[in-house]
């Protein structure tokens, strides 16, 4: 019984996701003919772009601001992992986050704050087959890495 509740949680998991990957692609495809714009830029508060500038090069505050065990899903997960939705990226094995230089320009198409102090990143590649996840929270005044999905297949 146990087992057919997790499938039935792992699967409504995967349909809210591609719901919010499909609304995704579509204000990606709007934005995509146009530049940024300061308003968007904008619209991501001040101090997480400084968070997340010095979450990207300095090691000991990236490690500082994650909570380990850190939810998730690990690159190029099978259905059965994902099914059980209960991976843990543990501290021993993480390996440095680094901001890609290609990515510093457009970084922002990549960001969604569903509510204030929440951000979701998706980080597609070039084909927008796979991609990242990775969602960041705002908790006692320091922002925090709580969710990472490494590269996975995208339907």
């Amino acid at each position: 019984m146990k087992t057919f509740i997790g499938i039935l949680i792992g699967i409504s998991l995967m349909f809210t996701f591609q719901k919010l990957m499909k609304e995704k692609d579509r204000t990606s495809e709007t934005k995509s003919t146009t530049s940024v714009t300061a308003n968007e830029a904008q619209s991501v508060p001040a101090d997480f772009l400084v968070f997340y500038t010095q979450f990207h090069s300095d090691s000991m505050y990236q490690m500082s601001h994650i909570d380990f065990p850190l939810d998730g899903v690990p690159e190029y997960a099978d259905s059965l992992t994902l099914a059980e939705g209960n991976f843990k990226w543990k501290r021993d094995d993480w390996k440095m986050h680094r901001n890609l230089e290609l990515r510093k320009e457009n970084f922002h198409e990549n960001l969604f704050q569903p509510s204030d102090g929440l951000i979701f990143e998706f980080i597609p590649t070039g084909d927008k087959k796979l991609w990242i996840e990775r969602r960041f929270l705002k908790s006692g005044g320091d922002w925090r890495l709580i969710y990472y999905s490494g590269l996975n297949l995208r339907n």
